[in-house]
């Protein structure tokens, strides 16, 4: 896979990843306002419009904090938002670095998640300086445990988080 970083755009194969915005609100609402996606989410459903809009402004702020963060992601051929992925520290202590990624239902199981993020992985380990990544998923989400796995990450343990029962992956990163 053919993978161009540079300061606001990574561009794949078959994708392009640039930093989320305001503007995307309504694309990203799209997606999460379905409950097959919601499902997977915190809130265990769909979101509102009010909730997408809190959860875009949340990766803005990651963004603007930290300089780096969750880049939409675009289809090349289309122009189209087909999801999110990108990077963010879990909570506070700023310790541990997070990916995540959620895609369209109509573009799941075409490799699609796993191409956005190969090219996270790829930006971690060029332009910071992190040790690991880890990936937080509900515990009966076979898929993304999949694409996890297809990216190297190894099964560390899994966990209640805020009432949540979570299976937690890592993977080491190259230094």
């Amino acid at each position: 896979m053919n993978v161009k970083i540079d300061e606001k755009t990574i561009t794949t194969d078959r994708l392009y990843l640039r930093k989320i915005s305001l503007e995307d609100i309504n694309d990203i609402y799209n997606i999460v306002k379905n409950d097959t996606v919601g499902k997977w989410l915190a809130a265990s459903r769909g979101m509102t419009i009010e909730e997408a809009k809190i959860y875009v402004e949340k990766f803005i702020n990651h963004w603007n904090q930290y300089g780096f963060g969750v880049w939409a992601v675009l289809n090349k051929c289309t122009g189209e938002i087909i999801g999110h992925c990108g990077l963010r520290y879990v909570d506070q202590k700023e310790e541990e670095v997070e990916i995540m990624y959620l895609l369209d239902p109509e573009f799941w199981g075409r490799g699609y998640a796993t191409e956005a993020a190969k090219a996270s992985i790829q930006y971690a380990t060029n332009s910071m300086e992190i040790k690991k990544l880890i990936a937080r998923i509900k515990i009966t989400n076979d898929k993304s445990k999949k694409v996890l796995e297809t990216l190297g990450f190894q099964f560390a343990y899994d966990k209640d988080y805020q009432g949540k029962q979570l299976s937690h992956y890592e993977i080491k990163l190259p230094s």
